[in-house]
């Protein structure tokens, strides 16, 4: 598409006769003729007619397409007969789109395909040094082969003749203008484009760094048309037409919607018409004929303008209407590519192409730098408002590592006084089970006593309370005591104590427990069960005017153990007693089991009453 706006202009160049090579000398355009061919290889002897450098085939030869030959005869002359000396360099401004160059019937150059897909001239000026040697002074002959098609502006440019000094000067400034300004254009779009993916895949959510990362890689593909010199990978010059303005309106889409998303808008069903649109565009693109593809290509071209344009009224509308800064700057740099588009266009009206120096490849750097300072802007703004942040996270951290201390403070000095609880709770639980029961034990048998206690029976029963009250005070460490070997070693103490005193009170008692430890329980659970019995017997004692007691264990499964007290006295109301709280030795049976993990049961009625203990014994 560039290659044709070039050669679009290229009618307005004036045509140059004379070309001065030094002060003296100056070569002379004698004659310019040009003629339609089928082939490179087959040079016609009639059918020449006149023709104007530049020449647009638009402008002579309508809809033709195919391969002509340009003749031009020239000399050279210098005053007062001076010899020339130096070298005469000719040049082709450029040539559209392939073709041969030949002096005096040698060739001096040809493109690598002058069949489709044909090589592509038009982006690049030439020259050659033609000795002076090899020249005659009169009546030299260059033959140019040119093929093209009509619609894309095919012809021959500009013809020029100077000195190898000159020449150097004006080939440097042309390559500029139409490869090097392009190089960097792509350059820097490229850098424009890997930056925004990179913070596209970092950060999904800004979807303005996406639009503007594929916009960019259309733009790269698009202006690449200007430097490559064939039209690989595409099959021909028509395909290569059809996918560089695919490429186009592709890029325009893409970068409309990064506009838009930078304005941080979206408009659904105005975006999804957009894309039925551009898809439409591309399908007839595809598949218009030759007859039909300057049309579609130009209908395509203006309205992708027309939508650049559109987008760009609306970034201003919204850039005033928010007075943001970002939007605004936007704006101006919207306006400034606008311009110098507006000033090619301007300018290439009414200069030869030859002369002409865009100024719309210098819209780049002007992007980039929207992008770098917007970037920059962002950065230190995001940068500020993590130093705030750390400054009240900070802040805030100190504040939680006060409030924790205090907090741990507190509940140290909570645990402290649980545990202090605690310890007294079971202290008074182990007076009352184990210490009252002795006493109430002893009280018991100086009551029953019919004689006075001798010394050593009395001595007997303070030694017995002085034990009592050392198993107290060492069953914090009952955990590393070590179980009795069996069950019968095991209640065998309590079984002492207890028969004595109840057969002295006509009760008669049956203990049965197996022989061996199915499943041994530990230290704990065997103290939690002795002062289970004891609270038991000596609340029937006290209590139950029983005649007859039961204690029995059994293993009623592999890991649990039963432990059962019965009793046939007057019973009592194992509800009424929790609830009204008159019971400490039921309240710390029932603690005691629990912490175990165990349950304790109670069922009470006149002559018969059992406490039913189950304690699980999940040990290996």
């Amino acid at each position: 598409m560039i290659g044709s706006w070039l050669s679009l202009f290229s009618c307005i160049s004036l045509a140059q006769n004379n070309f001065q090579i030094n002060e003296l000398c100056q070569v002379n355009i004698e004659q310019q003729q040009k003629v339609q061919v089928p082939s490179h290889l087959e040079i016609p002897e009639g059918g020449w007619q006149p023709v104007t450098l530049p020449d647009n085939w638009k402008n002579n030869w309508p809809k033709y397409n195919g391969g002509a030959w340009y003749k031009i005869r020239w000399g050279w002359s210098c005053r007062d007969n001076i010899r020339l000396a130096e070298p005469i360099v000719f040049g082709i401004d450029y040539l559209n789109s392939a073709g041969a160059v030949f002096l005096n019937d040698d060739l001096l150059w040809s493109d690598q395909n002058l069949q489709e897909p044909l090589s592509k001239s038009w982006n690049v000026p030439r020259y050659w040094i033609l000795p002076i040697a090899g020249l005659k002074q009169t009546d030299n002959e260059l033959l140019i082969y040119v093929r093209g098609y009509s619609f894309q502006g095919a012809g021959l440019g500009r013809i020029e003749f100077h000195n190898v000094i000159a020449n150097d000067q004006h080939y440097s400034k042309k390559i500029w203008d139409r490869r090097t300004l392009f190089q960097i254009n792509m350059i820097l779009s490229g850098t424009i484009g890997v930056i925004s993916l990179i913070i596209w895949l970092f950060r999904r959510s800004e979807t303005t760094f996406g639009w503007l990362a594929l916009s960019s890689l259309l733009w790269i593909l698009f202006i690449s048309n200007i430097l490559t010199t064939e039209n690989f990978p595409f099959p021909s010059s028509i395909w290569a037409s059809k996918a560089n303005l695919i490429f186009f309106i592709l890029y325009m889409h893409c970068f409309c919607l990064y506009l838009i998303r930078f304005l941080k808008q979206k408009f659904q069903r105005l975006e999804r018409g957009l894309i039925g649109v551009t898809a439409l565009f591309s399908v007839f693109i595809i598949a218009s004929s030759l007859e039909y593809l300057e049309a579609v290509l130009s209908v395509a071209f203006v309205s992708y303008v027309l939508l650049y344009i559109s987008c760009v009224l609306y970034v201003s509308y919204w850039a005033i209407k928010t007075r943001n800064g970002e939007y605004l700057f936007l704006m101006l740099c919207l306006w400034g590519i606008l311009l110098c588009v507006i000033i090619d266009l301007i300018i290439l009206g009414r200069t030869a192409v030859s002369e002409f120096s865009p100024l719309s490849p210098y819209t780049s750097p002007i992007i980039i730098l929207f992008v770098v300072l917007i970037m920059g802007t962002r950065l230190n703004r995001n940068i500020k408002k993590i130093e705030k942040f750390n400054t009240q996270l900070e802040s805030k951290v100190r504040q939680v590592s006060a409030d924790l201390n205090k907090s741990l403070s507190d509940q140290h000095k909570l645990e402290l006084d649980n545990v202090r609880l605690q310890e007294r709770i079971n202290l008074s639980h182990e007076l009352h089970d184990g210490l009252g029961g002795s006493i109430v034990r002893s009280m018991i048998l100086v009551d029953q006593s019919t004689e006075n206690i001798s010394n050593r029976q009395f001595l007997s029963m303070l030694k017995l309370l002085r034990d009592d009250l050392r198993q107290i005070i060492d069953s914090g460490s009952s955990i590393d005591n070590k179980v009795p070997e069996t069950p019968v070693i095991w209640i065998a103490p309590v079984r002492y104590r207890f028969t004595q005193l109840l057969e002295e009170m006509d009760i008669a008692v049956e203990w049965s427990f197996p022989k061996v430890w199915q499943r041994e329980p530990t230290a704990l659970q065997c103290l939690t069960l002795i002062r289970v019995v004891e609270e038991s017997l000596t609340n029937i004692i006290k209590h139950s005017q029983a005649t007859k007691v039961s204690v029995s264990m059994e293993y009623t499964q592999p890991h649990q153990l039963t432990l059962k007290i019965q009793d046939n006295g007057v019973g009592f109301n194992p509800e009424m007693v929790q609830k009204n709280g008159m019971s400490i030795g039921m309240r710390s049976m029932k603690m005691r089991i629990e912490r175990m993990g165990g349950m304790l049961d109670i069922q009470s009625v006149k002559g018969n009453t059992c406490v039913h203990v189950v304690m699980e014994l999940y040990q290996p």
